[in-house]
């Protein structure tokens, strides 16, 4: 699919909808905040967003170097995700966010 166009993604899911999808999942999550409001406002199906490995590893080592909190910017990450309108969030950070971030 072409990134830059939201329709064709929106025209996708409506697609595998029809064929008979019991969810939407959408990869990876924080670069298509958009699409994950628009699939919850037109179709309102289970939508479940995959934040990769890329996701995770730029947020770690941005982390690592001392550029940021990352239990700030993890939880805020996934509160962008669900705020956006994903039912559930597929994450590298789980076992972390279970265990509150090393809180």
């Amino acid at each position: 699919m072409d990134p830059a166009n939201s329709d064709e993604a929106l025209h996708e899911v409506g697609l595998d909808l029809d064929e008979g999808a019991d969810m939407v999942m959408i990869k990876p999550g924080m670069p298509y905040l958009d699409i994950v409001r628009r699939v919850k406002d037109q179709f309102a199906a289970p939508t479940f967003v995959y934040q990769v490995s890329g996701e995770y590893a730029m947020l770690k080592a941005a982390s690592q170097n001392g550029w940021l909190d990352e239990r700030s910017v993890v939880l805020e990450s996934l509160l962008g995700i669900k705020r956006a309108g994903a039912d559930a969030i597929l994450t590298y950070f789980a076992v972390d966010a279970a265990a509150g971030l090393n809180a």
